[in-house]
């Protein structure tokens, strides 16, 4: 049983396509030393281990995804659900996306 901080998004892509996992889990988190400060990360699991990549905003879009960011409200992180679908879905393949709180509220 491991946890595996992938540094590398290419590493993290590779990774996800040699495990298939059925899902990708992801959080949007603040990310205060960062300008605009948001960052996300991207969890899957394989077996008892858990693989977790995480991304960084500089600008209009995240450092290694190239996710955008879409505006600049404070008030939640402006990193949307469908864009971080389209990106794992272009560059991982088909898998289910799903954000972490939808699995603490049951």
């Amino acid at each position: 049983m491991g946890v595996y901080r992938i540094k590398g998004w290419n590493e993290y892509q590779k990774l996800a396509k040699t495990f298939k996992p059925n899902v990708i889990f992801y959080s949007r988190d603040p990310h205060p030393l960062r300008k605009p400060p948001y960052g996300l990360k991207l969890i899957f699991y394989h077996q008892l281990d858990s693989y977790i990549f995480q991304d960084y905003a500089n600008g209009a879009t995240l450092v290694k995804t190239k996710i955008p960011i879409r505006g600049q409200d404070t008030s939640d992180v402006p990193i949307l659900h469908d864009d971080i679908v389209n990106c794992i879905h272009t560059l991982i393949g088909k898998v289910h996306v799903s954000p972490i709180h939808a699995f603490w509220s049951l």
